[in-house]
């Protein structure tokens, strides 16, 4: 597979990993759904996943909040396709577009407009009136699409087609409490439909209509002008692909809403992703293609009786699993929460969730969350993404090798160490995990000394001595890694990026939690010392000399500082803080903190900190309680004109902190946002609001917590209040806090 841009541009795809101007890469691939997102604020949150290290945007083209009313299309405000691509293609996004019909995406019957169901037709199938219905959708979006693909110098790089054929489905929007759920799914498949990603053992029935269903689909799209250097389809579960003409994407949750009970997953096991997808069996042989992870579960949503918790350690864990066990492509689903639109539907509004999800909220926990505010995995993540953007040219053409006894890796084994090679001419790097979802009991892993039996040598980790790996850690370390001439046999810290200093290459690691530094070079490669043990920190900087007189820097952080690391414009930016991207600096976005310390390498500076300020704002509201359970917000927000500077505060946020079960936030009469309570803070983000709050108050309703509900398992045990006297609602703090934009240039 493969295509060619006008200037000359290539991606190509092998059934090992894919090329970008016949560069190997590994892309990072992040879900944001433009509809679920106010378009004012499109621009600043593409900057944001582009600072955390996505390199390709997936995104749904929900049929039903495109075409709401049988035969009346919409494509304005943040249902504006067109715009959205054009703003990726300024910030030189990628984009994937997910094009259904059916798409699921925990939306109303998954995506399929109410009046589809009032039709007399088998939907997800060859039926002629409901692939009729589906070339004018194709028609529309490709009228909308066109002139933006790669090959005409566009963003859109990939196309996905249906979703989870013949494997999941969503209910249908009309259905009564008791009653069994209808799904959206062929009659011949409804009864075989999950209602989220699992194994699948047995082939669907009529599997073969399904398969030839997908190719259907794929013809009518590029018959619409849908045409990409590549197609995907959901691959996991023996879902339906189109063999040889679309890539197979996987997935892996950790903790899925949908596990009646939670349990460990098979997730953090390393495995040979590309011999055994995860979710097997599959439709299709993994050898065949390359092994691409559409939908990683970093985060996940919530239903009513299901709230499980998501750590930024699993998030972590879970990716370094697995890059160590082959996958040469990642993406999350979600990487950017969302709030999803109010519907009206054909047929009527049917605003009844048969999944038991938040009317509005779609915020999954994801690495930037519903209102654009860092979840607590995203700076985790940007430290494998940071990675893999300076070095994933190497991983991606190395296999992985299981160590002897990989077998005894199981999810409650927690003596042996979790671990995995991925290895290329005796080159590679070591994957370790100390992590396992749903399990208390783990520990420490002590004495540690890998040993890798390469074909000339018998390679030591350390060379002498051992190293402990702390509980809940995952790490990758190098070995045998070419750096400008100086061959590294083996580090004790993580590779973290590499910058141009002054004509120098210049390469940034990182001492993970509980590690010493430890760094090993061939002596026939430098000049002068071979074995280097710096502590982590700026005065970690050691120079090289290579056998041909090359020069090398190397300097290691600690965990901290690479947690709060990002590459902009060629230079290495450290800073507690979001950063926006610009073309002469950056924008730092400090929530509830007008002054950031930052380091910019190199510069005059150094590895000094310098500081950004603005003054302080002190946001004017006004709370009024009615009863235990209501209250409303009056606000006025200096924003624009108002403010003494307009770029000093980008956003206010309004913070709930209380006890219950189901919050609700009104404007104008209307639902706008919703939270099921999971022990956390309820965060408004307000801008999109500010028009109506100068006019109106917003409201809010808080259902108590009652002590037999489902999901008190899920939440942390010290936010599980009190049940002596009843159910609880104890709305105990209300505040509106600013984000604060400070400008630095450099």
């Amino acid at each position: 597979m493969g295509g060619s841009s006008p200037t000359g541009g290539s991606i190509s795809v092998n059934n090992f990993y894919m090329s970008i101007d016949r560069r190997p890469l590994i892309p990072v691939m992040g879900e944001f759904h433009y509809a679920r997102y106010p378009r004012e604020q499109w621009e600043e949150e593409i900057l944001k996943m582009k600072a955390g290290g996505v390199n390709v945007l997936p995104t749904y083209v929900f049929w039903s909040l495109h075409e709401e009313v049988e035969g009346q299309f919409r494509w304005d405000g943040q249902r504006d396709l067109r715009y959205f691509l054009q703003l990726c293609k300024k910030h030189e996004m990628p984009v994937i577009i997910r094009i259904g019909p059916f798409c699921h995406g925990e939306i109303r019957s998954g995506g399929f407009p109410d009046w589809l169901f009032a039709k007399p037709l088998e939907v997800r199938s060859n039926d002629p009136e409901y692939l009729r219905l589906v070339k004018r959708l194709y028609t529309e979006i490709g009228r909308q699409t066109q002139g933006l693909y790669y090959k005409d110098g566009g963003p859109i790089i990939g196309c996905q087609l249906e979703n989870e054929m013949q494997h999941s489905a969503a209910p249908w929007a009309i259905c009564y409490p008791g009653e069994q759920k209808d799904y959206t799914a062929a009659s011949y498949n409804a009864g075989e439909a999950n209602i989220g990603v699992e194994v699948q053992a047995m082939k669907a029935t009529g599997a073969e209509m399904g398969d030839k269903h997908m190719r259907i689909l794929k013809r009518m799209a590029e018959e619409a002008g849908i045409v990409t250097p590549f197609y995907t389809a959901t691959g996991w579960g023996n879902a339906a692909v189109i063999e040889g003409e679309a890539i197979p994407v996987t997935a892996a949750y950790t903790y899925p809403f949908w596990d009646k009970v939670p349990q460990m997953s098979p997730f953090l096991l390393f495995k040979d992703l590309t011999r055994e997808a995860d979710y097997a069996p599959t439709r299709y042989n993994p050898q065949d293609y390359p092994s691409f992870c559409a939908e990683m579960g970093a985060g996940i949503q919530m239903i009513y009786d299901s709230r499980p918790i998501v750590t930024a350690k699993a998030a972590e864990g879970l990716m370094v699993r697995t890059l160590g066990s082959g996958s040469n492509g990642i993406g999350y689903y979600m990487y950017h929460g969302g709030s999803t639109p109010k519907q009206i539907g054909g047929v009527g509004s049917f605003q009844d969730e048969p999944m038991g999800m938040p009317k509005v909220s779609y915020d999954f926990q994801a690495p930037l969350g519903e209102f654009g505010l860092e979840g607590k995995m995203y700076r985790n993540l940007r430290l494998l993404h940071s990675f893999l953007t300076d070095f994933g040219d190497r991983l991606a053409p190395m296999e992985t090798v299981l160590p002897e006894g990989w077998q005894k890796m199981t999810r409650d084994n927690r003596d042996d160490l979790r671990w995995a090679v991925r290895m290329k001419d005796d080159k590679g790097f070591v994957f370790m995990v100390n992590f396992q979802d749903h399990d208390t009991l783990r520990h420490d892993m002590t004495d540690l000394q890998l040993k890798l039996n390469l074909k000339d040598e018998v390679l030591s980790i350390p060379a002498s001595g051992t190293f402990t790996l702390p509980k809940d850690e995952s790490v990758i370390l190098p070995f045998n890694l070419d750096m400008n001439g100086a061959l590294l046999k083996y580090a004790t810290a993580q590779l973290l990026m590499k910058i141009d200093d002054n004509g120098v290459e210049h390469y940034f690691f990182f001492a993970p939690e509980g590690m010493a530094s430890e760094y090993l070079f061939d002596k026939a490669t430098v000049k002068g010392k071979a074995l280097y043990k710096p502590v982590a920190g700026f005065k970690s900087t050691f120079v090289l000399k290579t056998a041909t007189d090359k020069t090398v820097k190397v300097t290691t952080l600690t965990r901290q500082q690479a947690l709060n690391a990002l590459k902009v414009n060629g230079r290495l930016l450290i800073a507690d803080a979001t950063v926006l991207p610009c073309e002469d600096g950056a924008d730092l976005l400090c929530l509830g903190r007008n002054t950031v310390d930052y380091i910019v390498y190199p510069s005059r500076q150094g590895f000094k900190p310098q500081t950004a300020t603005v003054k302080t704002v002190a946001p004017q509201f006004d709370v009024k309680q009615a009863g235990p359970r209501r209250f409303s917000l009056t606000a006025h927000l200096n924003v624009g004109g108002d403010l003494p500077s307009p770029t000093q505060v980008q956003e206010y946020f309004l913070r709930i902190h209380y006890v219950g079960d189901v919050a609700m936030a009104f404007m104008k009469g209307q639902l706008v946002q919703d939270e099921f309570y999971h022990g956390e803070p309820w965060t408004i983000g307000l801008k999109r609001y500010y028009n109506d709050l100068k006019t109106d108050p917003m409201t809010f309703y808080v259902r108590p917590l009652r002590a037999d509900v489902p999901f008190l398992r899920d939440l942390p045990r010290e936010t599980i209040p009190d049940f002596t006297n009843g159910p609880v609602v104890d709305i105990k703090k209300v505040e509106i806090i600013p984000e604060y934009r400070l400008q630095i240039k450099f």
